[in-house]
């Protein structure tokens, strides 16, 4: 962020004020600018999602994730299916 010192009754400070002026009157009225009202900053936000942990997949999701994947890729999905209803599954 830069900041320029000018004099109040220099024109580019004129200008300026009829900017904000302008900006101000185009704002739509229904949002509030209490300062109640939080926005997060952009840099916390990136710096919450980078440095947030990632869940560990316990020993009894992985085993489950690889045998369903083994279930797929060999076909035997249906096999087993039908052996389970059965009367030894």
């Amino acid at each position: 962020r830069v900041t320029k010192e000018v004099d109040s009754t220099s024109k580019e400070a004129k200008s300026f004020l009829k900017q904000q002026e302008k900006l101000q009157s185009a704002a739509p009225a229904s949002l509030p600018t209490g300062s109640g009202v939080r926005r997060p900053s952009g840099m916390s936000t990136l710096l919450g999602k980078i440095g947030s942990k990632k869940q560990k997949m316990s020993t009894l999701e992985k085993s489950k994730l690889d045998w369903e994947n083994f279930k797929e890729e060999e076909g035997i999905v249906e096999e087993l299916a039908i052996h389970n209803r059965g009367k030894d599954g």
